[in-house]
């Protein structure tokens, strides 16, 4: 994924003593070199610190589909898994899935085949930055749909100002038959019933805790609890009040807490059905890799 936009780094004197928790999920997270270099083992132990016992780590492109998968592996011990794919962002820097029409890149399949990838992604549309033409997008979108179906793992999908192309792809692309995310849910109540609708589920990160965004509060509280997410979308994205800086997954529990609120709901009951959640979808257990967590 482009960078759109650079952060400061976190800083020591941020970090939170945090209580013994159940398992967290950051179910989104762009957590490999690319965006942390060599501070990338101690991103994964902070989020550890703060109770997250499972990342979903994610591919932009192939290289770093390929980066995801080796986190994957490299963090295997503290519950790290990849998903592979290419974002609407790179639909044009990969020809042979978006515009010669050969469909997914060999080496991405050979990824995808990998047992610590539980996804495909992410795919989706984004016409608000439109870094690809909009026709490759789509052709790219269609390819990811298709191969989702044929590996039997989930799709996380990327949508910006595109939900109605994304929800007409889908349906001509019998997208039902598969299980998927939404990623960082940014559309209306008649956009969240439609993806409802198609078995999907609906992932929220930092514009949650957003002061502003009464909107998609007001949204997420009337959603079935079955059908939530939670996530970071590291390293964009922080969560309120660190926003502006880096982020990273040890923020997910920023956003638990703010979802919890909204919902009216005790935060370690919400975080127990936050990680059910993520089990059936991803198919990588309820096991907990790091068990509950103290500071």
């Amino acid at each position: 994924m482009k960078n759109e936009r650079d952060f400061p780094q976190s800083t020591a004197g941020e970090e939170r003593t945090v209580p013994t928790v159940p398992a967290l999920v950051d179910t989104h997270c762009h957590v490999h070199a690319d965006d942390y270099g060599a501070e990338t083992a101690a991103v994964v132990e902070r989020a550890a610190q703060a109770g997250v016992a499972r990342m979903l780590v994610i591919g932009s492109d192939i290289r770093t589909s390929r980066l995801a998968v080796e986190a994957a592996e490299q963090f295997a011990s503290s519950g790290v898994f990849a998903a592979v794919g290419i974002h609407p962002h790179e639909a044009a820097t990969e020809p042979s899935c978006s515009v010669e029409g050969k469909g997914i890149p060999e080496e991405l399949r050979g990824l995808a085949a990998h047992p610590r990838v539980a996804a495909i992604g992410e795919t989706g549309l984004d016409y608000h930055y439109d870094h690809s033409p909009r026709d490759q997008q789509r052709n790219s979108f269609r390819e990811h749909i298709r191969f989702s179906a044929e590996a039997g793992k989930p799709l996380v999908i990327h949508g910006r100002e595109s939900y109605d192309d994304l929800r007409s792809i889908l349906h001509e692309e019998r997208g039902e038959r598969m299980r998927a995310v939404v990623h960082c849910f940014s559309g209306t109540e008649d956009d969240a019933r439609d993806f409802l609708e198609m078995g999907y589920f609906l992932s929220f990160g930092g514009p949650l805790t957003f002061p502003k965004n009464d909107a998609l509060r007001a949204l997420f509280r009337e959603l079935p609890e079955e059908r939530i997410l939670l996530e970071t979308d590291s390293p964009w994205l922080t969560p309120h009040p660190f926003r502006g800086k880096r982020n990273e997954p040890m923020h997910v529990r920023l956003v638990y807490e703010k979802a919890a609120e909204i919902r009216g709901v005790p935060f370690a009951s919400f975080a127990a059905a936050m990680e059910s959640n993520a089990a059936r979808l991803f198919g990588w257990g309820t096991e907990r890799t790091l068990g509950d967590r103290t500071s």
